[in-house]
């Protein structure tokens, strides 16, 4: 969707997160006993936003401070696998990789979360060496991020120097603002504020889309920004431009974990302006992005397909092939079980819907293969199918039971089934095991192969039998 040269720079972190077996309570304190089960390590922080800008097609440099630490090695890995392969990543003596540790339950409770976030001197010390190596780099990059967590990598005065190079050089430069005083921000492009931070900054409560409006304009004109946009979690975003002020309504979604959703929106927002999108437009594309990112658990990376198919007005649920191994790469590293069944589903009905109900209930996440038109003709003749596979596509992604839509052109779903790597493979019919194409690969994993019954009577060819009828 996006390829453009984009640099980030502010606090890198890495997120853990310890999943285990909660059964029973220990007999030497009140609190419960976890049965280690596995643990996954993300980028956190700056490193969300370059993972995200990643998934969106952009070149990312990410700049920041960390430690000679087995986190800053675990680190690195999370982000090269992510995509993020250029890192200008500062190792100062006495440093600390920051990191959160979550301790998670088998139903995704989080139980304790342990923060090791360093020295704040030790990270300002010598923030001033890694704006000296970073600052010429700038010029190479069509938009930049100033991700700041307040953990001391980002400085009153390296904001001011970043910010400085990049109008300078007419680069746009998008912040994430933590300091309570935003002075430090001034003559950026955008500054993106939630609204408790917001109303730090203008030191008093906001209360209602009107004194909302009126601090953003006002924050934004003693700021001298092009743009201030207020995140306001489900009431939306309020932008702040010198054409007026506009409140852009929240995405209606299923909310399952707000974590990174800040990350999320100014990654979108940089990609957009270091591509030339028009603001207004730019803020309405970060708004659907995230939507989508608070819809999934954890800190969830939005990818450029998913991403042109929600701007388009379509489901986020429908992917291309690249993006949906992407999306099953990191469910699958989360520990979640991923369910494939595939059909025409051309005219959908109640017998669709029970085998896919039936398929959702062996797993976590359920990717529906979906045969394109081309494949239907293939296989049933010219007269099918009857409906086209964008609206059979959407017909499925609007049901709460799938989680993926993916098409294939071919007769077959097995090389499907063998890029996705699904652990339940679900047929429905008479079929036997050995009959279902990609059965073997999936047995040959570890995996399950299951045939679900059809209900008697329901089938598109006799709807479309009686329908001639009649």
């Amino acid at each position: 969707m996006f390829d453009v040269p984009v640099m980030v720079v502010g606090d890198v972190m890495l997120d853990r997160h310890v999943h285990g077996h909660v059964r029973r309570i220990s007999p030497e304190a009140p609190v419960p006993v976890v049965g280690f089960v596995r643990e996954d390590c993300t980028p956190g922080g700056a490193g969300n936003v370059a993972a995200t800008l990643a998934g969106l097609g952009c070149r990312v440099t990410l700049a920041g401070l960390v430690g000679a630490d087995p986190e800053e090695a675990q680190l690195r890995a999370a982000l090269h696998s992510r995509g993020v392969q250029r890192l200008a990543l500062l190792q100062g003596a006495g440093l600390t990789t920051i990191s959160k540790t979550r301790i998670l339950s088998d139903t995704r409770q989080q139980l304790l979360r342990l923060d090791r976030d360093g020295d704040r001197a030790a990270f300002a010390a010598v923030a001033g060496e890694l704006l000296e190596r970073i600052l010429p780099g700038i010029d190479e990059h069509a938009a930049v991020v100033l991700a700041d967590y307040e953990k001391g990598a980002v400085t009153a005065a390296a904001a001011r120097a970043v910010i400085g190079r990049c109008r300078q050089r007419g680069i746009p430069c998008v912040v994430d603002p933590k300091k309570p005083d935003f002075t430090a921000y001034a003559r950026a492009t955008v500054v993106t504020p939630n609204l408790l931070e917001a109303e730090r900054a203008a030191g008093r409560p906001l209360a209602g889309d009107e004194a909302i409006a009126r601090a953003a304009d006002q924050l934004r004109t003693e700021l001298a920004l092009d743009a201030l946009l207020i995140t306001r979690g489900p009431d939306g975003m309020t932008l702040a431009h010198a054409g007026g002020t506009t409140h852009i309504p929240a995405q209606v979604r299923d909310v399952a974990d707000v974590t990174g959703a800040g990350d999320t929106v100014v990654a979108v927002l940089a990609a957009c302006l270091g591509s030339g999108w028009d603001l207004a437009d730019a803020c309405r594309l970060a708004n659907r992005a995230a939507g989508i990112a608070v819809s999934h658990p954890g800190t969830y990376v939005v990818h450029a397909d998913e991403l042109a198919m929600a701007w388009k007005g379509l489901s986020p649920k429908i992917l291309q092939r690249p993006a949906a191994r992407q999306r099953l790469s990191e469910a699958r590293r989360r520990g979640r079980t991923i369910v494939f069944t595939n059909g025409c589903f051309d005219i959908l009905h109640a017998g669709h819907l029970a085998c896919l109900e039936g398929s959702k209930r062996l797993g976590d996440l359920l990717v529906v293969g979906l045969n394109s038109d081309a494949s239907v003709r293939g296989l049933k003749g010219d007269s099918r199918p009857v409906i086209t596979e964008e609206d059979r596509a959407s017909l499925l992604a609007g049901l709460a039971c799938v989680d993926v839509v993916v098409l294939f052109d071919e007769p077959t779903p097995a090389a499907l089934i063998e890029e996705l790597e699904p652990d339940v493979l679900v047929k429905g019919g008479d079929y036997t095991p050995d009959q279902i194409a990609g059965a073997e690969f999936v047995r040959r994993r570890g995996g399950r192969v299951v045939v679900l019954p059809l209900v008697p009577g329901l089938s598109t060819t006799a709807i479309l039998e009686r329908s001639a009828l009649r």
